[in-house]
């Protein structure tokens, strides 16, 4: 599969840089900003929790269009840079409504010994490769159906994804903690980073859970 992604990177790379720039920058830009002021103000209500969700929707929002572009290229065409901001903008409100009720969910299951939060944090990985579904209902039924199908195979993709993010922000967080004016800099190095790693998470992603057009499942490991 690793083959397969460097494949399609290359092939659709014009798209990706137009993404990444209109799409993944502003998307960073504004959940760090987000974060940092729910952080440092002090009228905040559960900083953290609001400062989570934050930079997990940094991640959710911007899979769209870097998902149709694995569709269709498997079906030997390109997709046009507009079409793709057409489609994230189609899929955002979908996206943003189901994050915020299932991370609810999820911060909650963390007083129920963390199995609720370990499932919706699942739910969330996979959804996204479904939201274009005609309902909710299907939306919901594609998604478990690949949950299912995938199993402990999610646990795996879910921490190395969180483990890599997660590293990311504490490594800069710990070289940028001896500067006194580090916001900017920190905003840009997360965000050169962020417009690196995505796409190739999205392709690797978009590959593994989601039905191409034609109806076929993608069950290629690495």
């Amino acid at each position: 599969m690793i083959r397969d992604i460097f494949d399609i990177y290359n092939r659709n790379w014009s798209q990706i840089l137009i993404w990444s720039f209109l799409i993944i920058l502003p998307v960073t830009a504004l959940s760090f900003l987000g974060m940092v002021y729910v952080i440092s103000s002090e009228d905040s209500i559960a900083p953290h929790y609001f400062a989570g969700l934050a930079l997990l929707l940094n991640f959710l929002i911007c899979i769209p269009p870097f998902k149709k572009m694995v569709q269709i290229d498997k079906q030997d065409d390109t997709i046009k840079p507009i079409d793709g901001i057409r489609f994230f903008c189609k899929q955002f409100g979908i996206i943003l409504v189901f994050t915020s009720i299932i991370y609810f969910i999820a911060y909650l299951g963390m007083f129920l010994l963390f199995i609720p939060t370990v499932l919706a944090m699942i739910f969330l990985l996979v959804f996204p490769f479904f939201s274009e579904q005609r309902s909710v209902k299907e939306v919901l039924s594609q998604s478990i159906r690949a949950i299912v199908r995938e199993n402990f195979a999610l646990i795996g993709d879910l921490i190395v994804i969180l483990s890599i993010n997660l590293g990311i922000w504490a490594i800069l967080m710990l070289f940028f903690e001896q500067y006194d004016n580090n916001l900017l800099a920190y905003l840009i190095i997360r965000s050169v980073l962020n417009m690196l790693i995505f796409p190739f998470f999205y392709i690797y992603l978009t590959l593994r859970y989601q039905a191409t057009p034609s109806g076929q499942l993608a069950n290629e490991r690495w």
